[in-house]
C-alpha cells in the first residue's frame, strides 16, 4: 500500500509529490503520458499500476473532472481518504454531492501557489513552502480526512487556513481571478501591434504574465466562480469607466483640475492596494524595495552582484532582468529589505557599480 496517491502530474501534482516523494511512498496516475512520464523522470513519485491502494489520495485534476474521478476512485475502493485541490471550491462541492459520493471521507483543500504555464516542467518540491494552503471541508468531512490533508499541507512547508467553501470562493475571487481577468483583457489589447509591443518595458511585462495561462482551464475556473467573481468584474469595469470619462474630458480640453480628482483617487487607491500584497513570508509590499543596477549583458554579473550582497550581508529577497531593446545592456532589479537598501547600494557604489536605489531611501 502507498502512502499518497496524486491524481493528475501537472504542475500541483508534480510539485507535490516532489515535496514528499523523499518522505512518503508516492504513485502516480496522469491520462497525459507525457506529463506522467516527465513527473516520474524528475522524482515525484513512481507509476500507479491503476490497482494498488493507498492510505490517501489527492486529486490534482481539472475542476470539471474532480467528481467523476473521485466517483471512480471511490467505487474501486483505492484510498481510505480523500482530497483535492480544486481553485472553485463550492461547485466542485456541489458535483461531489451530485455524483454520489461519499462525503465524510473527503476533503476540499487549494494551495495558494502556482504559475502561468501547466504541466510538471515549471513543478518544484519548495513550491508550497510559506505559502497558505486552504482547507475547505464540508460539514459532513471526517476528522480524519481533515487531518490527512492537514498533514500533507504541513508537510509540504504551507500555512494552513481553513475556510467554508463560499468563504475561499470569494477570496480567490478577488486574489486570483479577478487579476486573471485583468490581465488577459489588457494583454487581449496588445494584439496586432507588434511594433508598439517591442518596446515595452517591464510594466507590460508584470501585468500581463498570468495571460499566458491555459485559456481551457481558467475558461472552466471563472465559470465555476461566476458569483463571486462578476461583482469584482463588474466593480473594476466602474473604476476603468470613469477614468475613461475623465481621460476624455481632459483630451477634449476640460481643465486637468477637474479631472485630476479622478486620476489621483485612482492612483493612490492602488498605491494603497498593493502595500497590502504579500511579497514573502512575514513581509508586504511595502516592506521591500529595491536597487537597480544597469550591468553589460554578459555572463558573471548577476553572481557578482550576489556575491557583493552576501559580503555586506544583505539577504536578496528576489530578483528581476530587464533586458534593454537593441542594447547589450540591461537593469537587475534586486529586492532587499527596506532597511537594507542603502546598506547594499553603498557597497556597490564602493565598487564602481552604476546603481540607483528606488523610492525613499
Amino acid at each position: 500500500m502507498a502512502d499518497l496517491l496524486v491524481v493528475g502530474a501537472g504542475l500541483i501534482g508534480t510539485s507535490l509529490g516532489l515535496a514528499l516523494a523523499g518522505s512518503h511512498d508516492v504513485v502516480l496516475h496522469d491520462l497525459d503520458e507525457r506529463h506522467l512520464a516527465e513527473s516520474v523522470a524528475r522524482g515525484a513519485g513512481r507509476r500507479w499500476d491503476g490497482q494498488e491502494p493507498a492510505l490517501h489520495a489527492v486529486l490534482a485534476v481539472p475542476p470539471r473532472a474532480i467528481a467523476a474521478t473521485l466517483s471512480h476512485l471511490q467505487r474501486t475502493g483505492v484510498a481510505r481518504t480523500y482530497s483535492h485541490v480544486a481553485s472553485v471550491q463550492a461547485q466542485v462541492q456541489r458535483d461531489i454531492v451530485a455524483a454520489g459520493c461519499e462525503l465524510s471521507t473527503v476533503c476540499g483543500t487549494h494551495p495558494m501557489a502556482g504559475a502561468e504555464l501547466p504541466g510538471p516542467g515549471l513543478a518544484a518540491a519548495t513550491l508550497f513552502v510559506g505559502r497558505p494552503w486552504l482547507l475547505c471541508p464540508d460539514p459532513t468531512t471526517a476528522s480524519a480526512a481533515i487531518a490527512v490533508a492537514q498533514q500533507i499541507a504541513a508537510a509540504c512547508g504551507a500555512q494552513v487556513v481553513v475556510q467554508s467553501a463560499a468563504e475561499h470562493d470569494q477570496t480567490v475571487a478577488l486574489v486570483s481571478h479577478l487579476p486573471q481577468v485583468a490581465a488577459s483583457a489588457l494583454a487581449g489589447l496588445l494584439r496586432g501591434r507588434e511594433a508598439e509591443v517591442a518596446l515595452s518595458g517591464p510594466g507590460l511585462r508584470d501585468t500581463t504574465r498570468i495571460a499566458a495561462s491555459d485559456p481551457r482551464l481558467w475558461q472552466d475556473v471563472l465559470l465555476a466562480n461566476a458569483g463571486a467573481l462578476a461583482p469584482l468584474v463588474s466593480q473594476l469595469a466602474d473604476d476603468l469607466t470613469v477614468i475613461a470619462a475623465a481621460l476624455t474630458a481632459a483630451a477634449g480640453g476640460a481643465p486637468a483640475g477637474e479631472v485630476a480628482s479622478a486620476l489621483t483617487t485612482l492612483l493612490q487607491a492602488g498605491r494603497d492596494g498593493r502595500a497590502l500584497v504579500p511579497v514573502k513570508r512575514g513581509g508586504t509590499d511595502s516592506d521591500f524595495t529595491s536597487v537597480d543596477v544597469s550591468v553589460p549583458d554578459e555572463p558573471g554579473r548577476l553572481a557578482a552582484l550576489l556575491g557583493i550582497a552576501a559580503q555586506v550581508s544583505v539577504n536578496i529577497e528576489d530578483v528581476t532582468v530587464d533586458h534593454l531593446p537593441g542594447r547589450p545592456t540591461g537593469v537587475i532589479s534586486l529586492v532587499v529589505r527596506r532597511t537594507e537598501q542603502r546598506r547594499l547600494y553603498d557597497a556597490l557604489v564602493h565598487q564602481g557599480w552604476l546603481a540607483h536605489c528606488r523610492g525613499n531611501t
